[in-house]
């Protein structure tokens, strides 16, 4: 997929200085208990490799760190402002050093395949109206699990298109090539769940479960949904 296309330029812009490291969300007890839920087993991740996709300021990567004892837990994200942050500010943690990848909006194609054990991705994905891009996305990151590996990560959900402050939502299988803002401003909103489980079946993962709560610090979507596929 070309990443010249006017949505990926016009999230590339939007992005280019950083965002905030929504620490806030490190409050949402559902991001604990069901998104890094497979965490609590730190045996399970002794000595594996995990990533945090759309990593922002590093909030997620510091999180998995203190969970448990990995190889490694590596960061990417489509602004280069968060990038260069990061790689700035964990250059000294006393941490295995983690690597860094600027996405390029459309792919993950800078990552080694079978390199990951756990993948996560939280407040993101939600973001991205365009399904192609997603799916593009998404079929990259499976690629880059390890066999068995875990991908878990969290959208919006819910019946209808608006919200309280009149943002653009759209369903999950449209694609807004022209969408003109990114980060809740035009946002992609799942109503069944069968769309995302079928979805994910076809493009390759196994074992798919999802669970439906309240959203947290989030009044684009009545509901958020928390996703787990394997790869086989």
């Amino acid at each position: 997929m070309k990443t010249n296309n006017n949505y990926t330029q016009m999230q590339k812009s939007q992005y280019s200085s950083g965002t905030s490291n929504h620490e806030e969300h490190n409050d949402n007890p559902n991001y604990w208990n069901i998104l890094l839920s497979d965490l609590k087993d730190k045996n399970k991740w002794e000595g594996k490799k995990a990533l945090d996709f759309a990593c922002g300021k590093g909030r997620n990567v510091t999180n998995m760190l203190s969970l448990c004892n990995w190889e490694r837990v590596d960061g990417i994200d489509i602004s280069e402002g968060n990038i260069n942050y990061c790689k700035s500010q964990y250059s000294s943690w006393p941490y295995q050093p983690s690597n860094w990848y600027c996405n390029n909006g459309t792919d993950v194609s800078d990552l080694k395949s079978n390199e990951y054990d756990f993948i996560m991705s939280t407040i993101a994905l939600q973001h991205i109206p365009v399904y192609d891009i997603r799916k593009s996305l998404i079929t990259d990151l499976l690629r880059t699990l390890k066999p068995g590996g875990l991908f878990s990560f969290q959208m919006g959900y819910g019946e209808g298109m608006s919200d309280s402050h009149n943002r653009l939502r759209s369903p999950y299988f449209a694609n807004e090539w022209d969408a003109q803002g990114t980060n809740s401003v035009h946002d992609v909103r799942i109503q069944n769940k069968e769309e995302v489980i079928n979805d994910l079946k076809e493009i390759g993962f196994t074992n798919i479960s999802t669970e439906v709560r309240e959203p947290y610090s989030d009044e684009g979507h009545p509901k958020w949904i928390y996703i787990k596929g394997y790869k086989p």
